[in-house]
């Protein structure tokens, strides 16, 4: 295995992680009704789990037609996706549920709820810079051949 293929398969890792393996939120609750309200965080999962897999493709397509991989900017956004990942696995991590003083569990959930909209702000940022990296990685490549 060569170093291009280590951001693919890091990516496909996480792509593995994001995908729900069990589809029971998707059905009805009340007998007899064939109407199904997806909550919130299976939209924002469902997207998670697109544009991961189209950051695969992307790695794996850069794979096949570049040697050189910028691996700052790799690592930079492997790990400014990791917590967008964390909180979709993970609801209530930072939140401890054994808390039994008001006050403490209000601030938790104060600090969780701030946490969650500067995941998904960087989670897009660097999709973003990889989306530019990418075409400018293509482009550079088609003008030197």
């Amino acid at each position: 295995m060569t170093r291009p293929y280590i951001p693919f398969l890091a990516f496909l890792i996480l792509l593995l992680l994001t995908i729900p393996f069990s589809f029971d939120f998707t059905t009805s609750v009340v007998p007899g009704w064939h109407t199904t309200i997806l909550p919130p965080y299976f939209i924002w999962g469902l997207i998670v789990v697109i544009v991961l897999l189209l950051v695969t493709i992307g790695y794996w397509l850069l794979s096949k037609r570049t040697d050189k991989i910028n691996w700052t900017l790799f690592a930079i956004h492997f790990l400014l996706t990791i917590p967008t990942i964390i909180f979709l696995k993970f609801p209530t991590i930072f939140l401890d549920v054994q808390l039994t003083d008001q006050d403490k569990l209000i601030r938790a959930i104060a600090f969780r709820l701030k946490l969650i909209p500067v995941a998904w702000t960087l989670f897009i940022v660097v999709q973003i810079l990889f989306l530019i990296y990418y075409i400018r990685t293509i482009k550079t490549k088609r003008t030197s051949t």
